[in-house]
C-alpha cells in the first residue's frame, strides 16, 4: 500500500518544467531588447553627428579703442575733465570778482590790559592794569624814571660845584703867586694852596664819577622795568601818549598772519560782557619779538571808552583790518583744504584745470576773501570742486616728487 504512486503527482511534473523554461526564455528576450534599444540610440546619435553640418569657424573680432577717461591727472599735475561728461556737468565755473568791503581780514582773541581812569573816580588819571605783575613793573618803571630825573639834576649840580670850587681855588693860587713875586707871601703858603687845588680836582672827578654811575644805574633800572612791561605786552611809548577815557587792548596774532598787520590799521572789538556793542580802534604798537610758547605776536590798539564800560581783564573778539578796501571774493565751496594750505582749481581751458594755492581771509556772506594767489577775472571751479579733492591730493604729491 505504501509503494503505490499517486497519479496526480505523476501528471504535474511536466507542467512545472515547461513554466521554468518559458520564464528563462522571456528574460533573455527582454535583455536582448534592451541591448538593441540602447544600440539603436547610440547609432542614431552617431549618425546625427556625422550627418549634421559643421559650425563655421569663428570670425576675427575687430578691436575697438577704449573711450577716453572722463577725468585724468596729467604728468604736470594738471587735471583734465572731458567736456560734456557727467563730472563736467556737475561743476560750476565762477569768475573771481573784486568788491569794496570793510569786514575784518581775520579775527583773533584779545583782552583789555590797561585803562587810564581817575583814581576813585576823581582826581588825577592813573593807569589800571589786568595783573599785579604788570602794575608792579609799571610802578617800578615810574620810580626809575623819577630816579633818572633826580640823578640828572644831581650830576649837573655836582659838576657845577666841582667847577666852582676849582675856579675859586685857582683864583687863590693866582693871587698868591702874585704876592710871592711881590715878596709879601711865603712860598710855603703858595705850595699849600696848590696842593688844595689838586685835592679839589681829585674830589671833583670822584664826585662826578659817582653821580654819573648813579645815573647810569637808574637808567639801567628804567630799561629793565620797560623791558618787563614790554614782555607783558605793553609799550612805554603808548602808555605815555594815551589820554584819558582810553583803554589799551592786546591781541595775539598767529605767526602766519604777521604780514597782514600794520600800525594804524583799523580794528573792531566785541567783548563777552557787552555782546551787543562794538568798539572801534586802531593798531598802535606791534611787539618786536614773537611769543616762544604760543608762536604769536602781541599787538596793542586803543579803544575809546568815554562811558567807562570796559575793565582790565575783559576778553574780546578782535577783528583786524576793518579799513575799507578792495577784496577778491570766491564762493566758499571753491576752497579745498589739504594739509595746512588751501587750494582752488583754476581753469586754463575748457577741459584743463590747474591746482593753485591761495591764502584766504575771513568769510564774507557766502564767500571767502582771497588775500593772495588769484587775480580778478580768473575762472575757477566753484560748486562741485569737492569732487576733485582726491585728484588734487594726488596732483600735489606728483608736483612734490617732481625733480
Amino acid at each position: 500500500m505504501s509503494n503505490t504512486v499517486s497519479p496526480v503527482a505523476i501528471s504535474s511534473s511536466p507542467k512545472a518544467s515547461s513554466s521554468s523554461i518559458g520564464a528563462r526564455l522571456w528574460g533573455r528576450v527582454w535583455s536582448v531588447g534592451q541591448f538593441l534599444v540602447a544600440l539603436s540610440g547610440t547609432v542614431a546619435f552617431l549618425v546625427y553627428l556625422l550627418v549634421s553640418p559643421l559650425e563655421p569657424p569663428p570670425q576675427p573680432v575687430e578691436r575697438v579703442a577704449p573711450p577716453p577717461e572722463v577725468v585724468s591727472l596729467q604728468d604736470d599735475g594738471r587735471i583734465r575733465v572731458e567736456s560734456g561728461s557727467p563730472f563736467d556737468q556737475k561743476v560750476r565755473v565762477v569768475v573771481v570778482r573784486k568788491e569794496v568791503i570793510s569786514e575784518p581780514m581775520f579775527t583773533v582773541a584779545g583782552r583789555v590790559v590797561a585803562s587810564l581812569r581817575p583814581a576813585n573816580g576823581q582826581g588825577e588819571d592813573v593807569w589800571q592794569f589786568d595783573s599785579p605783575e604788570t602794575l608792579t613793573a609799571f610802578t617800578d618803571w615810574q620810580k626809575a624814571q623819577a630816579d633818572i630825573a633826580f640823578n640828572e639834576v644831581q650830576l649837573e649840580q655836582v659838576k657845577q660845584l666841582a667847577a666852582t670850587q676849582l675856579e675859586a681855588q685857582r683864583e687863590v693860587v693866582r693871587r698868591l703867586e702874585k704876592l710871592v713875586e711881590a715878596g709879601t707871601e711865603t712860598l710855603r703858603e703858595l705850595t699849600a694852596e696848590k696842593a688844595n687845588l689838586i685835592q679839589l680836582e681829585i674830589n671833583g672827578r670822584r664826585d662826578i664819577h659817582q653821580a654819573e654811575t648813579t645815573l647810569r644805574l637808574a637808567r639801567r633800572e628804567e630799561a629793565v622795568q620797560a623791558r618787563r612791561l614790554q614782555q607783558a605786552g605793553l609799550s612805554i611809548e603808548l602808555l605815555q601818549s594815551v589820554k584819558s577815557d582810553v583803554d589799551i587792548v592786546m591781541a595775539e596774532v598767529p605767526e602766519g598772519r604777521l604780514n597782514q598787520v600794520r600800525i594804524g590799521q583799523g580794528c573792531t572789538a566785541r567783548f563777552m560782557g557787552l555782546p551787543r556793542e562794538r568798539f572801534l580802534g586802531r593798531v598802535q604798537s606791534i611787539a618786536p619779538v614773537l611769543s616762544t610758547e604760543r608762536r604769536t605776536l602781541r599787538i596793542l590798539f586803543t579803544i575809546d571808552d568815554p562811558d567807562d564800560k570796559l575793565r582790565p581783564g575783559m576778553f574780546a573778539e578782535i577783528g583786524l583790518g576793518t579799513d575799507a578796501r578792495e577784496a577778491l571774493l570766491v564762493p566758499a565751496d571753491a576752497i579745498l583744504h589739504v594739509g595746512r594750505a588751501d587750494y582752488v582749481l583754476v581753469a586754463e581751458s575748457d577741459a584743463m584745470w590747474r591746482v593753485q594755492e591761495v591764502q584766504v581771509g575771513e568769510p564774507y556772506r557766502n564767500d571767502i576773501q582771497i588775500l593772495d594767489g588769484l587775480l580778478q577775472g580768473d575762472r575757477i571751479m566753484g560748486h562741485g570742486a569737492i569732487l576733485f579733492k582726491p585728484l588734487v591730493v594726488r596732483a600735489l604729491q606728483l608736483m612734490e616728487n617732481r625733480p
